[in-house]
């Protein structure tokens, strides 16, 4: 599945495809996630929260 079919479902409430966006996602998160060489979790848990609003609420239009 592409990207674009990817996101066009996760913006539909799609748990699987959700899952899927995080997982692509994760790397990049955990990076910024990490303070003084440790995970935080807390910080890890808004970064996956603010991805999934921003998933749902970021303009676009299928072309």
């Amino acid at each position: 599945m592409e990207f674009e079919e990817l996101f066009l479902c996760a913006r539909q409430s799609d748990k699987e495809a959700l899952l899927k966006i995080i997982e692509l996602y994760r790397p990049l998160m955990i990076k910024y996630a990490m303070v003084d060489e440790k995970l935080d979790e807390d910080l890890y848990q808004e970064l996956v929260y603010r991805l999934l609003v921003c998933v749902t609420k970021f303009p676009y239009e299928r072309k």
